[in-house]
């Protein structure tokens, strides 16, 4: 059985551990570069935005997945060419290269379509609906906030979660190369 529930300052650990473990392989080819996955995806969010982060937590309150999610621009482009740029550099410098596309995917996008969000579920807890659950949970925060919608930046046509997104509703709102797109979901 699991739930979900707000962020705690206490769950960022085990959210950097998620981050890491359902990144891509070539990710985990490095400890370090591994952990720059979690500098980039990850520590932002927890440290500048954490009301933004909602949790999905198993029968012990130990999360399993999460939603975080930037609303703010400034603040984000601020920290992210500030402070985490240079986490980056010094935990693994070769990163800086996927430090750089993240960024640049954020700073392109339409300005109406900043607000952003990364979700990640350990594998023994997909396909239970909590993607769902926290997707729905951010967007009732986000509209009680008066935000109208929120995007996922850079995600492959090829994906699982390109075909979870366009089930839930998000639409495809730029092509940033024949197989990566950015999709947004407008908030009822």
């Amino acid at each position: 059985m699991y739930t979900i529930r707000k962020y705690k300052p206490e769950d960022k650990e085990r959210l950097r551990f998620i981050c890491k473990e359902t990144t891509w392989d070539d990710n985990k080819t490095d400890e370090n570069k591994l952990d720059s996955v979690a500098v980039i995806y990850n520590d932002y969010f927890t440290e500048f935005e954490p009301d933004n982060i909602f949790v999905a937590v198993n029968e012990e309150d130990i999360p399993v997945g999460y939603v975080i999610c930037s609303s703010n621009f400034t603040l984000f482009k601020e920290k992210m060419l500030g402070d985490i740029k240079n986490r980056v550099k010094n935990t693994y410098a070769p990163s800086l290269l996927m430090f750089y596309a993240s960024l640049v995917s954020v700073m392109l996008a339409k300005k109406h379509y900043r607000t952003h969000l990364h979700i990640d579920i350990l594998p023994e807890a997909q396909r239970m609906g909590l993607g769902t659950k926290l997707i729905d949970t951010l967007c009732a925060h986000l509209k009680e906030k008066n935000i109208k919608n929120v995007s996922v930046l850079t995600i492959s046509t090829d994906s699982m979660g390109y075909k979870f997104y366009t089930k839930y509703g998000f639409r495809t709102v730029s092509r940033i190369t024949p197989t990566r797109i950015s999709m947004t979901y407008d908030i009822k």
